[in-house]
């Protein structure tokens, strides 16, 4: 049911109007001036207004201005003689969403309010996809989630630059892509790229483009990711990783707007938003040197932190099931449960890997479970890293209890990647995001342990 607003000083077109939208199902309130319409129409919301142009007083059109003012998302139909067609015109100028002329028809009527209420249903629907497209997997009732959730709205509406910090695995790139996708840039491209995955040379020719001829193989010129975010968003993930060198180029693409790509001569203008994320205290590089002061405090205007789960633990379950009905859909298999003991488990976890470290669990867990029920030892399968955090009735009490404490943490580090790579039959791709490191940092470990 609908509630519907009919706004006429013909005591013929009020009754018509009840008559036929009643029967169809709607609540129908009428007003006969334009007075009291509008003192309806800001009282409460209704789905759809149909309002006279020619009312006593306030006219149709000026009632429309004064709603849509207080309540921009209302939808107004405007009701006209043959003569006033125009004005009619000039209101839909002014937001209106359809007109319709007398003398019409029920039929007609009915026709033009479905078609209205169908559109409404369609913009609703839209937002709510909106809404999930842009929060995905950053899910949580802890109250630090909704204090996140409703700063990243607020955020959204403005075009600050962002920076989101937070421990790998947290889901900094989701915080970027819900500043985005809640924004007036939705409809416009998000571009991300990983600071540290690329060597100087090729990162700057990446993020900023060149020319042929600037180097050796560029025989053709390309456009770098700011003109590709051009209108949308770039996010610069792992923003610690960028190299000193290319740090004043950026801070002046996002002073003065305009790139220059490498080996050229003159300057793009560029209107792009930027979200930089880092698992690394930046102030602290400050100090250290390794970033520059001016480049921090301008990529630092809107703060975000990302907790981690051991701090929200409360999240866990929900997490647990999303994660559940996910990969059961992926792997073809029917909607498993979790017992009570293994949740109980789940949520004493330290989860050093944060989210993404919960989620690869649960997916390992789903894909070789045996049964309905997923039970302690589905989530820590022998020999992988999970046993490394047992559930608090079975905690040693003292180091020598413990045992891996005779590892040192490189040791046991090499150990567990070593295993991971078994499992995932040499796949190094598969094995660093089980691991919740990138490609390059896997490829640097393999390589400081000395891992075939």
């Amino acid at each position: 049911m609908s509630s519907l607003l009919v706004v006429d000083d013909e005591k013929g077109i009020r009754s018509l109007c009840a008559e036929v939208l009643k029967r169809a199902g709607h609540e129908v309130t009428l007003a006969e001036t334009g007075e009291d319409g509008l003192k309806h129409a800001l009282a409460r919301t209704y789905e759809l207004i149909l309002a006279d142009v020619n009312l006593p007083g306030i006219d149709g059109i000026e009632m429309l201005k004064k709603i849509r003012a207080d309540k921009p998302e209302a939808m107004v139909i405007l009701i006209t003689g043959f003569p006033t067609i125009e004005d009619a015109v000039r209101g839909m100028k002014e937001g209106a969403r359809d007109y319709i002329a007398k003398p019409f028809s029920p039929d007609e009527l009915r026709l033009v309010v479905a078609r209205a209420l169908e559109e409404q249903d369609l913009r609703r629907e839209n937002t709510e996809l909106r809404n999930e497209l842009a929060f995905g997997n950053l899910i949580g009732r802890s109250q630090r989630m909704r204090d996140l959730r409703a700063t990243i709205e607020k955020v959204a509406r403005t075009d600050a630059t962002v920076l989101i910090q937070g421990e790998s695995g947290t889901g900094k790139e989701l915080c970027a892509r819900a500043v985005h996708y809640h924004g007036p840039r939705a409809n416009k491209a998000f571009v991300a790229v990983n600071c540290g995955a690329l060597v100087a040379n090729l990162l700057e020719s990446e993020l900023f483009g060149h020319v042929r001829g600037a180097f050796t193989g560029a025989e053709t010129s390309k456009h770098g990711l700011f003109v590709a975010a051009h209108q949308g968003t770039l996010m610069l993930d792992e923003i610690g990783e960028l190299p000193l060198e290319l740090q004043p180029k950026l801070l002046r693409v996002l002073q003065e707007g305009e790139v220059k790509p490498v080996g050229g001569t003159t300057t793009t203008k560029v209107d792009v938003r930027v979200v930089a994320a880092t698992n690394r205290d930046l102030a602290q590089d400050v100090q250290a040197g390794r970033f520059r002061e001016d480049l921090y405090y301008r990529l630092n205007v809107i703060a975000l932190e990302v907790p981690p789960l051991r701090e929200r633990r409360e999240d866990v379950p929900i997490l647990v099931e999303h994660f559940i009905a996910r990969a059961a859909e992926r792997s073809r298999r029917p909607r498993l449960q979790v017992s009570e003991k293994a949740m109980e488990w789940l949520m004493q976890q330290r989860w050093q890997g944060n989210v993404r470290e919960l989620e690869n669990a649960v997916e390992r867990a789903v894909v070789l479970a045996s049964g309905r029920i997923l039970e302690v030892e589905d989530f820590a399968p022998r020999g992988t890293i999970t046993q490394l955090s047992p559930p608090s009735a079975s905690k040693p009490t003292t180091p020598e209890e413990y045992p891996f404490a005779r590892m040192s943490l490189e040791e046991l580090e090499r150990a567990h990647i070593q295993r991971v790579l078994e499992l995932c039959g040499g796949q190094k791709a598969r094995a660093a995001a089980i691991l919740g490191i990138n490609r390059t940092t896997l490829w640097k470990k393999l390589r400081q342990y000395g891992v075939e």
